[in-house]
C-alpha cells in the first residue's frame, strides 16, 4: 500500500468518525434540552445574569460584560464559576479566562434580557449603534 493510498485510508476514517461524533451530539442535545432550558431559566433570573450569560461568547470579557449588564465584575466572575461548574459555559478555545454559553437563550426558547426600551440587550447591538454614531 502507497503512503498515498494509506493517508487516503486514514483520511475517510477520521470523516467516518466525525460524522458519527455529529450525529452522537445531536441526539445527546435531543435528549437534554428540556434539563438545559429549565436549569437555564432557574439559573438566569434576572436581566443582568441573562445579559451575561447570552454575551458570554468566548470574546467579550468580564470587564465588558460587567459594564453592558450593569453587574459588578466580580459578580460576573463568580456566576462564570458557577455556570462553568454546572456546564453551562465553556471555556472559550480562543482567548484565555473567557466563557462561552454552550447554548444561546434563543436556541432553547427563552427570551433574551429586555432593556429600558423594551428591545433586545446584546453588545453586538450596543457597538453597532456605536459605530453609526447613535447613542445607547
Amino acid at each position: 500500500m502507497s503512503e498515498t493510498e494509506i493517508l487516503d485510508t486514514i483520511l475517510k476514517r477520521v470523516d467516518s468518525t466525525q460524522e458519527t461524533l455529529r450525529e452522537i451530539l445531536k441526539w445527546i442535545r435531543f435528549a437534554n434540552f428540556q434539563k438545559l432550558r429549565e436549569t437555564l431559566e432557574t439559573e438566569l433570573d434576572t436581566n443582568e445574569k441573562k445579559t451575561a450569560y447570552d454575551n458570554s461568547d468566548g470574546a467579550n470579557g468580564i470587564k465588558e460584560l460587567a459594564a453592558f449588564s450593569g453587574a459588578p465584575q466580580d459578580t460576573i466572575y463568580v456566576w462564570w464559576q458557577k455556570w462553568f461548574r454546572a456546564g453551562l459555559v465553556t471555556e472559550s478555545e480562543t482567548r484565555k479566562g473567557r466563557m462561552t454559553k454552550i447554548a444561546s437563550l434563543d436556541e432553547v426558547g427563552l427570551k433574551p434580557a429586555r432593556g429600558k426600551s423594551g428591545t433586545s440587550s446584546s453588545i453586538t447591538t450596543k457597538i453597532s449603534s456605536k459605530t453609526k454614531g447613535e447613542k445607547t
